[in-house]
């Protein structure tokens, strides 16, 4: 795959800048006790239902969910207590609801930073890429196609852009580069068709 193509939305942007500074370069290090103490976000495993306060900074995990799906959950949780305020138990439904898609493109992001993502041997095979992805990042295979797609569609949109551009600037060079003879040709039709008026 050729990822000098990718782009890069602004929140991915966004998240790998706040990863990298506070040192989470790999995926071995990205586990959510080290993401979370990188970004001052109180972790606590409790017997309730998962969710955050933004204002207190902390996240509750249920502490009977399995591992992968916790990691689901707290990134999304992780970007309500980084980006969102307000209370949604009071909020307008449409502004919930904008907090709530935010959250989800957020999980991609955070889960499976692109900038890890490049670095790892991906198989070639989609079959055997998507459990590798998953097993990496421990993720659900359903999150790791999902995030795939994402990149091989943003992939593919740069090569064509790229390639359009490329095709644009062979078109101008043809154009501007006339050989002595046409050119002189092109000058004598002109002076023809000035001196007809």
């Amino acid at each position: 795959m050729l990822f000098c193509y990718y782009q890069e939305t602004h929140l991915e942007q966004w998240i790998n800048a706040k990863y990298r500074s506070s040192g989470l370069l790999d995926a071995e290090q990205h586990d959510i006790e080290r993401i979370a103490e990188a970004f001052d976000i109180e972790l606590i495993y409790a017997d309730c239902p998962s969710f955050s306060d933004n204002e207190e900074r902390v996240i509750f995990l249920n502490k009977h969910t399995h591992d992968v799906m916790a990691r689901v959950i707290f990134f999304h949780e992780l970007c309500h207590v980084l980006r969102h305020a307000g209370d949604q138990r009071v909020m307008p439904s449409l502004f919930k609801d904008a907090q709530e898609a935010e959250a989800d493109q957020f999980v991609l992001y955070a889960a499976v930073p692109f900038y890890m993502f490049e670095k790892l041997p991906i198989p070639d095979q989609r079959s055997e890429a998507i459990p590798f992805i998953a097993e990496v990042f421990h993720i659900p295979l359903e999150l790791a196609e999902q995030r795939l797609d994402q990149i091989q569609r943003r992939v593919l949109h740069g090569s064509l852009m790229a390639a359009a551009q490329e095709a644009e600037r062979r078109q101008k060079e043809t154009v501007v580069k006339w050989s002595p003879e046409t050119q002189r040709i092109l000058s004598q039709l002109e002076k023809q068709l000035w001196e007809k008026g």
